[in-house]
């Protein structure tokens, strides 16, 4: 079948063990499961990159059957980056986009009704590692994770707001082309003051960029 996967930008497990050579990786670097020994440093990363109230409860969300979470760090304990991805149950497309997307592909279309539809909904990369693949490196490592757990098309979703990374040259190297656009896609929570954007002006200034892929 096609494997397709939408990126919107504001994503059984094995650890996996790698040595990197490029800059920042100077000690060996693993891409493992959450383990509630992550919990501060993980909540921590968050708030650096996306705001405090962002991703405050890591543990609960792991704990869903459907959720998957990874972690890079160094064997001194450091916390490198993290990605959280999920099964969407069926049917769940629609709403999950706040209904603000009526041109969905028809093979993303039918794994949502399906059930085979996997979203990536997190991904962080600590400041010091920002340029280094890391980002890459986790995208590509929750994309294998999640068709391993049954997913056949993927979403992707990112904050973008303007202090955010360009991401342009990442969606093009893993072979992502542009979708669409979701202005305002945190701007309920932002608002309600469910999280402290670190992007917030005197109002929502965040929007999802969408990409999509065939893999398949």
């Amino acid at each position: 079948g096609r494997l397709a996967a939408i990126i919107t930008l504001g994503s059984h497990i094995c650890q996996i063990d790698s040595r990197f050579a490029g800059r920042g990786w100077g000690h060996r670097m693993r891409i493992e499961r959450y383990a509630p020994t992550w919990h501060k440093k993980v909540i921590d990363l968050a708030k650096e990159a996306f705001g405090e109230g962002y991703f405050s409860k890591p543990g609960e969300i792991a704990g869903d059957p459907d959720t998957i979470m990874l972690v890079s760090n160094e064997t001194d304990g450091s916390l490198l980056g993290l990605v959280q991805g999920r099964l969407l149950p069926e049917n769940a497309l629609a709403e999950y986009l706040e209904h603000k997307v009526s041109d969905v592909p028809d093979e993303v279309a039918a794994a949502d009704r399906d059930g085979a539809l996997g979203v990536i909904e997190i991904v962080a990369v600590a400041e010091s590692q920002r340029g280094t693949g890391l980002g890459t490196r986790l995208i590509s490592s929750m994309h294998d994770a999640l068709i391993g757990h049954g997913a056949d098309k993927l979403i992707v979703s990112f904050r973008h707001g303007p202090s955010a990374s360009r991401v342009d040259g990442l969606m093009k190297k893993l072979g992502f082309e542009p979708w669409t656009r979701l202005p305002s896609y945190w701007q309920a929570e932002c608002d309600a003051g469910e999280f402290k954007c670190v992007d917030r002006t005197d109002h929502c200034t965040c929007e999802a960029l969408l990409y999509r892929k065939s893999v398949y």
